[in-house]
């Protein structure tokens, strides 16, 4: 591990930052000094880890799973849940790097970089626009001495997803950044973008690496369990007429919190659990997901899928009933947006 000062740091996309919906209100917290894998963690600890017994097998057989092939040792460990990351990095005494800490060190901390080595393109910086995984340090260190931030294997994180400022207790999903090897666009490289999925959920594009709060780190908001700081926030960019009231922005006069939601040290204003963000019910939302073709990327489906040369898009639903759909009719994603999907298919 090496370790990284933390301190004040904006989180997200502000005005004139050209970032998605849910990388916003961006916002300004603080992080105590913190310690995180260099690399991200490689077949060849993991396979330690389970031979010890304290850890289960990953997903493997798959061609793009690295667990079980010899000659991946130095590779990412991937096809791993958020469930198997978090027990590594206990057996370890260690955890899972916060949202904010791992955007912290993809950004350079307060340099604000568009990437971990800086502004210029991930070309020939990077592990993307490839067939499979990439040995660990296969390309040069980025900010604070760590490598592969960007690329390789999007990075299971410890927070749930929910909207900025502050995580929930708990959601339907946990969090993922950084980008992996298969990538072809810039954007899904962007240090500020965020991704998500189930805890239980695995596949080849996702691994992770451990951390933990520096020995006799003050937490700047408290400390909660297990070793970690609480999330705080001291500014929120908040809409014209309203003010950051230290849980969230509200025009004058109006209550710390909405009611019926309580305020909970780490997590803002807190919804009862029945109010929480259900599991999508994809077949349901299925029914509103409509088709059309895109002949102009048909050039970039026959370059890139050879056997899916025609180029649709899907649009309406979720991402996730929109996968639904897309595969039945055989297609793949090419490159996806806010409410849409670019599709190769047969």
């Amino acid at each position: 591990m090496l370790r990284v000062p933390g301190g004040k740091f904006w989180v997200g996309s502000g005005p004139g930052d050209h970032g998605i919906p849910d990388e916003s209100p961006r916002y300004q917290t603080e992080l105590a000094p913190f310690c995180i894998d260099a690399t991200e963690v490689t077949v060849a600890a993991y396979t330690r880890c389970k031979e010890s017994g304290a850890c289960s097998e990953p997903t493997r057989g798959r061609i793009l799973c690295n667990y079980g092939r010899e000659q991946r040792a130095d590779h990412p460990v991937n096809c791993v849940s958020w469930t198997q990351a978090n027990a590594f990095c206990a057996a370890r005494n260690a955890r899972l790097p916060t949202e904010a800490e791992f955007e912290y060190v993809a950004r350079g901390g307060e340099r604000y970089s568009k990437y971990p080595w800086g502004d210029a393109s991930p070309d020939d910086r990077a592990c993307w626009k490839q067939p499979t995984t990439c040995a660990v340090k296969s390309y040069a260190a980025g900010a604070f001495g760590l490598y592969d931030v960007s690329g390789n294997v999007w990075e299971w994180v410890d927070d749930w997803y929910g909207p900025y400022p502050f995580p929930p207790p708990e959601s339907p999903w946990k969090v993922y950044r950084g980008g992996s090897f298969s990538r072809r666009f810039e954007k899904w490289m962007s240090a500020r973008l965020r991704n998500r999925s189930r805890e239980r959920d695995s596949g080849a594009h996702l691994g992770f690496r451990c951390a933990t709060t520096a020995p006799g780190a003050r937490c700047p908001f408290g400390s909660g369990q297990g070793g970690r700081c609480l999330h705080g926030v001291l500014a929120l960019d908040c809409p014209a007429g309203e003010a950051f009231n230290g849980v969230r922005c509200a025009a004058p006069g109006e209550p710390r919190c909405p009611p019926g939601r309580t305020e909970t040290p780490g997590h803002g204003c807190v919804a009862p659990l029945d109010d929480a963000p259900a599991a999508e019910d994809l077949e349901a939302l299925a029914k509103s997901v409509t088709r059309s073709r895109s002949p102009e990327f048909d050039a970039d489906c026959r370059q890139n899928s050879r056997d899916r040369p025609q180029a649709f898009r899907y649009a309406g639903g979720s991402h996730g009933a929109r996968n639904l759909v897309s595969r039945r009719s055989g297609c793949k994603n090419r490159d996806v947006g806010v409410g849409w999907n670019s599709t190769c298919c047969p």
